[in-house]
């Protein structure tokens, strides 16, 4: 079994000062293949349910993709034009490839209902693949 950099030990500092520890437990650890599966997935104000095959090999079994509105201009809000929605099934490190070929991760350990703010001139999303 490999470690990831993600589930290496991080040695860290405690409130009082001490040093201590924390990793995942290699029994623990989640054995899984990796996958990149080419999508069509276009803005969606809706969500998108897939197809089953494509489901299965993403581990995502919906999504939608809208466009945010400009906030008034003197909010200071930080502003991001696109929100992917997705619904995963299963824990992977998720990476989404758009039209311009600019990607955007997303590490999930939980199974439900998750999001990504970007900005893209082409959001469709044509990759997704899972570490």
């Amino acid at each position: 079994m490999t470690t990831t950099a993600k589930d290496a030990p991080v040695q860290l500092t405690s409130k009082s000062g001490a040093s201590y520890r924390s990793g995942v437990e290699p029994s623990l650890s989640i054995q899984k293949a990796g996958f990149a599966v080419d999508v069509n997935w276009p803005p969606s104000e809706e969500w998108v349910n897939l197809p089953q095959d494509v489901a299965n090999a993403t581990h995502i079994t919906r999504y939608k993709l809208v466009e945010n509105p400009l906030p008034p201009p003197d909010s200071g809000a930080i502003y991001f034009q696109w929100t992917r929605f997705f619904t995963n099934t299963a824990h992977y490190d998720f990476f989404f490839e758009d039209k311009t070929h600019d990607e955007y991760e997303n590490d999930r350990y939980i199974n439900r209902d998750h999001y990504t703010d970007y900005n893209s001139a082409d959001p469709t999303i044509i990759r997704v693949r899972g570490v």
